[in-house]
């Protein structure tokens, strides 16, 4: 199968610092990959090799077999970076219609002006649009034209729930329709919400690459959570304000087999897996 994203090896320099070093990135049709990494970690570095913005100083990337930057490469994809800005007497209409023909597609008005709520704003000139009403136009045209391949950078930052939660129904029907989507966000819900692969990059370097499903199997670990009835043992946490422990074991059963052996009173007992961000924090650590 031709990947949506193939690329080895990528190096950029930025006099004496190196953002990026040595990546290989790869993203097929129908699949999210979500990019990670802390701020300053070189993900925006890596958006804009992808996406042609920039030259890679090292190595090779394709988009759909074309070289990353050509016009076959820019027609297969679309962009929303994490900041946008437009002139400021053109309508999101007419930007529709504009992205839209470079796909050689008919403008998806109707359906984008709903999700994003940008319905009354269609024909009002953006000089006067607020940072959040730009953010969702900028949403909207990532998606004009149905294109191969849509790169979104922190997509939801600012915006309010509805919108997050419209963005997210969004890029699950246009995986789920073959499109491929490579997607950074400070988010961790939407994160899992959308992606089914996860790339982790920290200096510059990816360190962590897999299913979510592959790094819960690796970090089988949960969360345990529990109100203690009088005089607690000294190897459970203390108490956060709302009077629950809170503590992490590979083996949930042999934790409340202790708690019920010493005879400690405890009550709303919950089990739940690690979240995201705390699976990620731990292989890190073992990295």
């Amino acid at each position: 199968m031709l990947q949506a994203i193939e690329a080895r090896g990528l190096a950029k320099r930025f006099g004496a610092v190196t953002a990026v070093e040595g990546v290989d990135l790869t993203l097929a049709p129908g699949e999210a990959l979500g990019l990670l990494g802390p701020n300053g970690a070189g993900k925006s570095t890596l958006l804009s090799l992808v996406t042609g913005l920039r030259p890679a100083d090292r190595g090779e990337i394709r988009i759909f077999g074309h070289p990353a930057g050509s016009e076959a490469a820019r027609k297969s994809m679309g962009l929303t970076p994490q900041s946008a800005a437009f002139p400021p007497q053109i309508t999101p209409r007419e930007l529709i219609a504009y992205a839209s023909a470079r796909h050689g597609k008919r403008p998806d008005t109707d359906r984008l002006l709903t999700a994003f709520g940008l319905q009354r704003l269609i024909d009002r000139r953006m000089a006067g649009f607020s940072g959040g009403e730009v953010r969702r136009v900028a949403l909207a045209l990532a998606f004009c034209g149905a294109p191969r391949l849509a790169v979104v950078d922190e997509p939801t930052t600012g915006l309010d729930a509805a919108t997050q939660e419209a963005f997210q129904s969004l890029a699950r029907d246009y995986v789920a329709s073959g499109g491929a989507m490579l997607l950074t966000s400070h988010h961790w819900d939407e994160i899992e919400a959308i992606c089914d692969r996860l790339t982790m990059i920290d200096r510059g370097q990816r360190v962590l690459d897999g299913t979510l499903a592959e790094m819960r199997a690796t970090m089988r670990i949960n969360r345990i959570s529990l109100v203690v009835d009088g005089a607690a043992p000294d190897w459970l946490p203390a108490p956060d304000t709302d009077g629950r422990r809170h503590l992490e074991s590979a083996d949930s059963d042999a934790v409340v087999t202790r708690l019920v052996r010493e005879g400690v009173g405890f009550r709303d007992l919950l089990i739940h897996p690690l979240a995201l961000k705390d699976i990620l924090a731990h292989l890190r650590h073992e990295v």
